[in-house]
Formats: C-alpha cells, sequence, structure tokens
C-alpha cells in the first residue's frame, strides 16, 4: 500500500489516503479535492453573504445617523490652513557639478606652460563646463521666482478671501459657506450637489441643495444564503419602513446643512438661514425628467441654536421650525419655497459659434466686434472647464459693459469673473481699465479681466498692479488661441481705433 496526506486550507482539514497503485492513489486524491472544492466555494458563499450583509447593514445606519455624525464635529474653516509655506526645494546648481561633468582636468602649470594645446583644451572645457553652469543658474532662479510668485499671488488671494469674510463680502461669503458644505464628510457614495447665495442686508444664506433620489439610498438589509439552491437571494426593507427610513435621511440632510452653516459662522455673518431642497428624477408614469423642491424652510439662528440635535425626531423639528413640505417627501411633490435664489440675468444669452471657424479668418483685429466678443467667450469656456467652471456671453452693446461672465467653482480662487474684449487697433486707453475696475466693484466680481487685439500702455499696466485685474494683448491673446491648435493672425491698423 502506498499513501499520501493532503489538505484544504480554507476549510481546515486534511486526510491520509491510501492505495495499491498510484494511479489508485492519484484518483482518490483528485475525487477528495473535488469534493473539498464544491465544499469550499459553498462556505466561500456563505461567508461572502455575511461581510454583504455586514457592510449593507453599516450603510443603512450610516444613512440613519447622517445629523448625529456632524454634531460633534468642528465644520469651522481656518483660512491659515490654506497659505503656503513650503520653500523651494531645488538646489542651487554649483560650478563644480559641471567641471566635474565635463571632465575639466585640473590645472597643471608646469606642464601648461611647456604644452600649451593642455591649456587650450582644459580652458575649452572648462567654457564648456561655464557654460552649462550659467544655463542651469538661470533655469534654476526662474524656476524659483515661478515658484515664489506663484506662491505669493496664491497667499495674497487667502489674504483678500480672509479679509473678504470679515468683512461680510457677498463672494467671501458664498465661498467660504461653500467651503464648508463642500468639507462635510457623508456616508460614500452620497454626491453633493449644491448651490449658495448670500443676502448682505439681511444676512440670509439661501442653500439650493440637490437631495438623494431613493434609488440611490442603500436599502439592502440581507444577502442570504440559500442551501438548497447554493446561491444568495438580496432581501431589501419593505416598502413602508424604507419609505419612512428615506424621509427620514431627507430631513436630516436638511438639519444637518443648516447645523453647518450656523455652527461655523464665527465672525457672526448669518442671522438666518433659507434651504431648499430639489429631487431630480424621472416620472414613471409620463418617463419624463423632473427637477423640483420639495422641502423648503427658512429658520434664524438663535432659534435654531436653542436646539438639541442630538435628541430631536427630524421631521418633528423640521414642522417645529415651521418648514414647508406636500406630504411624504418620497412622494417627490413640489412645493413653492419659503425664499428662492435668484441667479438669472437677463443678460446673458446663447453663445454664437466662432472659434471653430478662427482659422479662416484672415486677421482677427479686423473681424465684427460682436464675432469677436463671443471668441472670447468660447476661449475662455476651454480655459475654464476643466475646473468645472462656466462662461457665459452677454447681450452685444457698444457701452462698455460686461461681454462675458465666469463662474469659477474653486472655493478660494474662484468666484465671479468680469470678462471685457476690445477688439482695438491702437492702444487701450487707461480710462477703459480704471472703468472695468469700476464694472467689478458693482457687480461684486472677484476678478476682472480685459481682452484686446490691441496693446495696453504704462498708465495701465500701473493701475493693474496689485488689482485682480489681468490684461491680456494682442499678442498673448494669439498665443492662448495657439494654445488651443488655432494658427491666427492679429495685426493692427494703428491709428485705427474700433472698440468693442
Amino acid at each position: 500500500m502506498i499513501e499520501k496526506q493532503i489538505s484544504n486550507r480554507y476549510l481546515n482539514e486534511s486526510k491520509v489516503l491510501k492505495a495499491k497503485t498510484s494511479y489508485e492513489l492519484e484518483k482518490k486524491i483528485n475525487k477528495q479535492r473535488k469534493q473539498w472544492k464544491e465544499k469550499e466555494k459553498v462556505g466561500r458563499l456563505k461567508d461572502e453573504s455575511l461581510k454583504k450583509t455586514q457592510h449593507a447593514i453599516s450603510s443603512i445606519e450610516k444613512y440613519r445617523s447622517i445629523l448625529t455624525d456632524s454634531l460633534n464635529v468642528n465644520h469651522t474653516i481656518n483660512c491659515d490652513d490654506f497659505y503656503d509655506h513650503s520653500t523651494f526645494n531645488k538646489v542651487e546648481p554649483s560650478l563644480e557639478t559641471y567641471i566635474t561633468e565635463v571632465d575639466v582636468p585640473k590645472e597643471d602649470k608646469f606642464f601648461e606652460f611647456l604644452f600649451s594645446s593642455i591649456k587650450r583644451k582644459r580652458e575649452e572645457k572648462l567654457r564648456v563646463a561655464e557654460n552649462l553652469y550659467r544655463e542651469a543658474i538661470a533655469e534654476f532662479h526662474n524656476e524659483r521666482n515661478i515658484f515664489l510668485n506663484e506662491q505669493t499671488k496664491r497667499n495674497k488671494e487667502i489674504t483678500s478671501f480672509k479679509q473678504g469674510f470679515a468683512n461680510s463680502e457677498t463672494i467671501s461669503v458664498e465661498r467660504y459657506f461653500k467651503l464648508v458644505l463642500d468639507n462635510s464628510i457623508y456616508p460614500e457614495c452620497f454626491k453633493k450637489d449644491f448651490d449658495i447665495q448670500y443676502n448682505r442686508e439681511n444676512k440670509t444664506l439661501i442653500i439650493e441643495y440637490s437631495l438623494p433620489h431613493s434609488d440611490n439610498v442603500p436599502n439592502i438589509v440581507e444577502y442570504k444564503f440559500i442551501q438548497t439552491r447554493k446561491d444568495v437571494d438580496i432581501k431589501r426593507m419593505k416598502k413602508k419602513e424604507f419609505e419612512t427610513y428615506y424621509d427620514d435621511i431627507l430631513y436630516q440632510i436638511t438639519l444637518r446643512t443648516i447645523h453647518e452653516c450656523f455652527s461655523s459662522d464665527s465672525p457672526e455673518n448669518l442671522e438666518t438661514v433659507a434651504f431648499n431642497g430639489w429631487m431630480k428624477g424621472i416620472d414613471t408614469a409620463t418617463g419624463q425628467e423632473f427637477n423640483s423642491r420639495i422641502i423648503s424652510i427658512h429658520v434664524k439662528k438663535d432659534e435654531f441654536s436653542s436646539l438639541n440635535l442630538g435628541r430631536v425626531v427630524p421631521k418633528d423639528c423640521f414642522r417645529n421650525l415651521k418648514g414647508i413640505s406636500a406630504g411624504p417627501l418620497y412622494l417627490f411633490s413640489p412645493i413653492r419655497p419659503i425664499i428662492a435664489m435668484d441667479k438669472y440675468d437677463k443678460r446673458f444669452i446663447e453663445s454664437k459659434e466662432i472659434l471653430a471657424n478662427i482659422n479662416s479668418i484672415p486677421n482677427i483685429a479686423t473681424m465684427d466686434w460682436n464675432d469677436f466678443e463671443h471668441l472670447i467667450g468660447q476661449l475662455f469656456e476651454l480655459y475654464f472647464k476643466k475646473i468645472g467652471g462656466e462662461v457665459k456671453v452677454t447681450r452685444a452693446t457698444r457701452e462698455g459693459g460686461i461681454d462675458a461672465v465666469i463662474f469659477d467653482p474653486d472655493p478660494i480662487r474662484g468666484g465671479k469673473f468680469i470678462i471685457q474684449a476690445k477688439r482695438y487697433n491702437a492702444v487701450v486707453p487707461p480710462e477703459a481699465v480704471r472703468a472695468l475696475n469700476g464694472v467689478m466693484n458693482d457687480e461684486g466680481a472677484s476678478k476682472g479681466i480685459l481682452v484686446t487685439t490691441a496693446y495696453f500702455g504704462p498708465d495701465s499696466w500701473t493701475f493693474v498692479k496689485n488689482k485682480p485685474i489681468t490684461l491680456i494683448d494682442g499678442p498673448r491673446l494669439v498665443h492662448m488661441l495657439d494654445e488651443h491648435g488655432h494658427r491666427v493672425r492679429c495685426e493692427i491698423n494703428k491709428g485705427k481705433k474700433e472698440p468693442s
């Protein structure tokens, strides 16, 4: 008789098999391993079902505690954390490095005196090393200056943001609370989508919040293994239980959002918060998409601060604060909001396609002034769409107003940018630059951009120094277009001015 011991780690089983011949023993081994494989498959299904069930229950519990999980978190934004205090980490090149790299021989005065060719060769190599060193040191200083300039610019933006928030400036307040809500940590797969508007006069923050659809809320309570079928069934919440659970989640999100704004408002910029909850989905009766407000509340800070949110029933609390909804939230019934956000600007129009055919225009300095405005709007749309920015073109006007508006979502750098496009054929007068500064103040814009086919004089460059205004002249405009694959000419006819 011959024998062999075999084992299965997963099942933690072992067995000694015996047979008269090697062939017979191999058959027994294969048979045993096949049995273990089937048994292991069942065991793994059971284990996987248990793990999935535990994860599903954990996900549901996280949604059940959306409000309470936020109560012990400090939501105040410390703007000082955004300052860049890093140092330029490249080492300054040394001449010795290049002397070694080029293999410049050491000076030997005796032999160089006897053989002038040795001296010439050493000096030639030394010149090569010195040239390489000069190039490297120039590149080093250039990179360091770029780093320091960018760092200074970024830190100035943060300082401006801090001061703006302390002074209750609308743009800074909106950016601050956008940061607060962006930083709020929700369960995985929860997608935050909201818009904010601040009314400085009555210190009211209006929040338009896209609430999660019921299809995107976890509702699986068990992954049950069925022994007879050797398969797994998914068990979900019962309909009524889910409806109650889902409504509670939406009320929790509402109260949590208001709490995070009030609790992080250290300079007292807020007296009231208005929250409007939106629901997007498809009407199963018509197959049409809908986007409706289903919940609205307007609450004062002192009233909300007196609540013990850790002990409230969210729905009861919402009703006590005089919030409105049309019956159960899971029905998605639309309502009229208590206070609505108004960001509609009747000046905005549909952009006209110009950029696609720009290569066929012989000279952009002579193109139609209205087309030039649309061209600039589309060019900046290319720049800002990578970061989620939005560009709006305004109605055509020759009065020197706004030609386009950029909404940059970055909470520190971003905000509302004003663009003016000047298709000039001569130097842009300083008055046009100063006028842009005035328009920015009127519009509450955080940055102004003036683009021209011509050029700017020294007075204009002096005026914009240390101001959030960017000047783009003809050559730089051509370069920007070239970066996106558009080869254009911009040749001005000096003396002829056609402002737009």
